[in-house]
């Protein structure tokens, strides 16, 4: 029944994310076709800024409600989601005024001039959104994370309306779109304030126990790691917008993008897991016999959902680029297919679990050698092979190492061999078939029939969905147990 409960509550998540997805991907489209590279390539700087510098601000205080609302009594939880959002106000203040200020020096260190108005137009966009953060852990310790479903959607339609629909019928440029974001941010911040106070508005307003020292100590290892995975995130989108320009580095944005379903997954199993876990390690549980069949039931569910697809978008990555972004984005099916290869192992979700096991020194540790590594092997190849798919390639190797490490610790806190955290037998099930089905239809309609891609992308999903859902069933794989849980709750 808890299982069940779990899955219901990640299943909010996912369905937030999955259309949040949806209007972000649709989004995308739709700037691609009416901005030239270089204006889209503006645009996806201003939100490569913000993005590298969200991490540093948020000081790693959004995983604090999770982390310490299931450790107070309710009736505290008021006081302590006041006390963090007033901490994430003051940050956001700090990070709007250095966006404003020191616009014209990001525009500088970019290489690209049009940034500067985009930047300070854009600067009021982080005091808005810095307060909504830490939204989804409040609302899975508290079991409401359907709320967290509707002020995705909401939001999302809400900054589709506001950025990409201005731009196809009234013409307006990426300045335009901006103002849009903005607008959006706004109405974002409105309805995550009401929703952070929604589950325990009738519990009481007792002063909560937890001190600002206390938030911090926990927070700011998190930092650390933050920094450094700030550093990892940004640096090849850096090295590639100041080495190979706006048009490489809008090619780059689109294809070298986690598949957004592996996100939206994980994502909300992490969102799930973390106070369970933050709670089972608190009343300290036999981790083999109590959270490792939770973790692996979370991974293989995971694994059933999202390997059929990595499969089907890497081998058809070429059409999957072209039909979303257009014929003059094909070059970034390469960078598609070097990530995809990624998500074949960042399905699993380690980091709730060594967070709440407190082990965020060596969380950080890791990430701390990974950033230097990284930097050093990218700069490296700039002055040698100068090539933006080298600098993809590196960053997927390092990627792989940093995951690595992470399952190293898992297993020894599982003691368990790396290996057996993985549903070895399942992966090889639905990989291998897969993948050889895929090649022959890729080969039959690009190279026998030479269709064109939307075409060839709607028989091959088709033929696809058809034949793995008979494979699937023909071996028994239990895909019905994952919407069970589902249909119960919609029965009850």
């Amino acid at each position: 029944m808890v299982e069940t409960n779990n899955t219901r509550q990640a299943a909010w998540i996912a369905l937030g994310s999955l259309f949040s997805f949806g209007f972000g991907i649709v989004s995308s489209m739709i700037l691609s076709r009416y901005f030239d590279k270089a204006d889209y390539g503006t645009y996806k700087q201003v939100l490569y800024v913000y993005n590298t510098l969200l991490t540093v601000f948020t000081l790693g205080l959004p995983k604090a409600f999770s982390y310490f609302l299931p450790r107070v009594k309710i009736s505290q939880a008021k006081s302590l989601i006041k006390k963090i959002t007033n901490l994430f106000f003051i940050l956001g203040f700090l990070f709007s005024t250095l966006l404003f200020l020191f616009s014209s020096q990001i525009a500088s260190f970019l290489k690209n001039p049009d940034l500067v108005l985009a930047l300070r137009i854009f600067a009021i966009v982080p005091f808005l959104m810095l307060p909504t953060m830490g939204l989804e852990g409040i609302l899975a310790t508290y079991k409401k994370t359907k709320f967290m479903a509707i002020y995705t959607i909401v939001t999302r339609m809400v900054m589709l309306l506001c950025v990409a629909i201005p731009v196809m019928v009234f013409g307006v440029g990426y300045i335009g779109a901006i103002l849009g974001f903005v607008i959006a941010s706004f109405v974002s911040f409105i309805l995550a304030l009401n929703f952070k106070y929604f589950p325990v508005k009738r519990q009481g307003n007792e002063k909560c126990n937890i001190t600002n020292i206390e938030i911090f100590k926990f927070s700011l290892p998190l930092l650390y790691a933050s920094l450094w995975g700030t550093i990892i995130a940004s640096s090849d989108q850096f090295f590639i917008s100041r080495y190979f320009g706006n048009e490489i580095f809008a090619e780059f944005s689109n294809g070298f993008m986690e598949l957004p379903f592996v996100g939206m997954l994980t994502g909300a199993c992490a969102t799930v897991l973390s106070p369970i876990f933050a709670r089972m390690n608190h009343e300290k549980l036999d981790p083999q016999s109590e959270i490792f069949p939770i973790w692996a039931s979370v991974f293989k569910k995971t694994a059933m959902l999202i390997y059929p697809l990595i499969a089907y978008c890497w081998v058809f990555a070429d059409t999957v680029m072209i039909v979303m972004y257009g014929q003059q984005y094909e070059n970034s099916y390469i960078y598609f297919r070097i990530k995809l290869i990624a998500n074949f192992f960042t399905l699993i979700v380690y980091a709730p679990l060594i967070i709440n096991i407190g082990k965020v020194k060596f969380y950080s540790n890791v990430h701390m050698f990974g950033a230097i590594v990284l930097v050093c092997l990218e700069y490296l190849s700039i002055r040698t092979v100068d090539s933006p798919y080298t600098i993809a390639g590196i960053s997927l190797i390092c990627l792989l190492g940093r995951i690595y490490c992470m399952l190293s610790l898992v297993a020894k806190f599982f003691n368990l061999k790396i290996y057996q955290l993985f549903p070895v037998k399942l992966i090889a099930l639905i990989l291998l078939p897969s993948t050889i089905f895929l090649f022959i239809i890729h080969y039959i309609l690009i190279n026998v029939l030479d269709m064109n891609d939307i075409t060839v992308f709607l028989i091959s999903s088709f033929l696809y969905i058809v034949s793995y859902s008979i494979y699937a069933f023909c071996i028994k794989l239990d895909y019905l147990s994952l919407i069970k849980p589902l249909r119960m709750h919609r029965l009850a």
